[in-house]
């Protein structure tokens, strides 16, 4: 695979696909922070719950903690894909990057590890983007309120992102673009009108009366995607799916396809999964110890740092899969457990096999709580044996023996016309993937190809003097670089710097 700015060529890439029943819902558009009583725009239709409804809406709240964060420098807040979007912010917030509350942003984020979802959390826990009220108490500290946000902190975050809102002028932002808000929802009503299968939550988990559903899209957030939930005083619930916007079409707005269904399931079902891997935290710890370092790097550039982490993600995409079975059938589940297996979630096959055994014994099992014990047991035997079959495993890797230039080299003559990868046995023809994308992606000028040997992949290129470039051979999405036995090599990380004109 060769990956060149948003364009990707993949010999093997798969997409996934849903093919869903025809399912009505109720979508109706939130804005300004809260749910219009008579709102702008809205369709209703039965749904088969009663009572179970779906908003759809730009959140300014999220909105609002995005640009905040984005201003701090936080990477995941700065990789929008909609690029009008993504400038009317820079022109309207260009002066308060050093406002107190940015700073503080930056400050959380360094010492306490307010990032990612931690900022999501925050956004829903919050009355709307203008007052920024608590919607419920923080203290004591909510549960529901992602731990990396101390009482005081909090507080504090909030009483200087009310001075940012008002002197950014950030309801005004807000204003001017309610139109492209409208238009972006009414798209993604639409996908989901046709191919939602709200239903399936309460099928697959158990009722869970009082909870209702927000699909709230980020609009800096680009692949980038959340779930969060708050629990209100009167017991009800809201659960999110923040959802990033990472494809426009030809009139640079947002588009949405059916291929971002299975994101939208995942962050749901993070709502329903991460409180019980809480609850069984200390039956699952010893397993997630042990599993964990054999995993860990492929983990950590999934930002996933601990085994903790690795369960909530390892529990919600098995449950993704038993989504896909239901909706898209047997071969489509097992492409993604190809997929999540790529990424080094190795168990996914059992695991959604096991889910399977409790899909078919709901008399027993009411609810996937019910049914923890099986999930804590699994991950145990798993584990008994998982360290010596990574061992064994390793030797039959392919493994890189030398790069031209050198990784990590600092003087590469400009002049070079091609980089050479050697491996340590044959690989499998035509079959690789360089990834990477943007300008420090090198040029390539020519047909890439393997020796007779199949041993030594070339290459060729254009590279610029006093410049620096990276790309991986293989990722955890693209694993086409195989042995000749099929086994695959491990993602590297290549970066080099060129010298100068001679």
């Amino acid at each position: 695979m060769i990956r060149r700015g948003k364009r990707a060529i993949d010999r093997r890439s798969i997409h996934q696909r849903l093919q869903s029943k025809q399912h009505t819902i109720v979508l109706l558009m939130c804005f300004a922070g809260w749910l219009l009583p008579h709102a702008l725009w809205a369709q209703e239709s039965s749904i088969d719950k009663p009572g179970r409804t779906l908003k759809v809406c730009v959140d300014p709240r999220v909105e609002l903690l995005s640009i905040i964060f984005r201003l701090a420098g936080n990477p995941e807040y700065n990789q929008g894909k909609v690029d009008s979007y993504t400038s009317d912010v820079e022109k309207h917030f260009a002066l308060y990057r050093n406002h107190p509350v940015v700073d503080l942003a930056g400050r959380l984020r360094k010492t306490r590890g307010v990032s990612y979802d931690a900022c999501m959390s925050m956004a829903v826990h919050v009355t709307d983007a203008f007052s920024l009220n608590e919607k419920t108490p923080f203290d004591p500290h909510p549960a529901t309120l992602d731990g990396r946000w101390t009482v005081q902190q909090a507080r504090e975050f909030l009483k200087a992102a009310r001075h940012f809102v008002t002197e950014s002028d950030f309801k005004t932002f807000i204003q001017r673009h309610e139109h492209f808000y409208e238009t972006s929802v009414s798209r993604m009503e639409s996908l989901l009108l046709k191919e939602g299968h709200l239903e399936w939550f309460d099928q697959f988990f158990g009722a869970r009366p009082g909870a209702g559903f927000t699909l709230a899209l980020g609009m800096l957030n680009g692949g980038a995607c959340y779930g969060a939930r708050i629990r209100l005083a009167d017991g009800k619930e809201q659960l999110y799916c923040i959802l990033g916007v990472w494809a426009t079409d030809a009139k640079g707005l947002p588009r949405f396809d059916r291929n971002m269904l299975p994101t939208v399931v995942h962050e749901f079902c993070h709502s329903y999964t991460n409180s019980l891997v809480d609850k069984h935290e200390a039956q699952l710890k010893h397993a997630g110890e042990t599993i964990f370092p054999h995993v860990e790097p492929a983990m950590t550039r999934q930002a996933y740092s601990n085994w903790k982490t690795m369960m909530y993600e390892s529990l919600v995409r098995a449950c993704v899969v038993r989504y896909t079975h239901t909706y898209e059938g047997a071969d489509a589940a097992a492409r993604a457990i190809r997929q999540e297996q790529r990424r080094q979630f190795l168990w996914m096959k059992e695991l959604s096999d096991l889910l399977g055994e409790y899909e078919a014994d709901r008399k027993r099992y009411a609810t996937l709580d019910s049914f923890f014990p099986r999930i804590a047991s699994f991950f145990d035997d798993y584990a008994v044996d998982f360290a010596k079959r990574q061992g064994a495993l390793q030797s039959k890797l392919p493994k890189i023996v030398s790069l031209i230039p050198a990784n990590e080299a600092d003087d590469v003559d400009p002049d070079l016309e091609a980089i050479k990868i050697t491996f340590d046995r044959p690989m499998q023809d035509r079959m690789w993937a360089v990834v990477g994308g943007g300008t420090h992606f090198p040029e390539i000028t020519g047909d890439i190809s393997y020796d007779s040997a199949r041993k030594i992949l070339t290459v060729p290129v254009k590279l610029k003097p006093n410049w620096s470039y990276e790309f991986y051979l293989n990722s955890d999405t693209f694993q086409t670089f195989r042995s000749a036995e099929g086994f695959v090599l491990k993602p590297v990380h290549v970066t080099f710097k060129t010298a100068g004109s001679r």
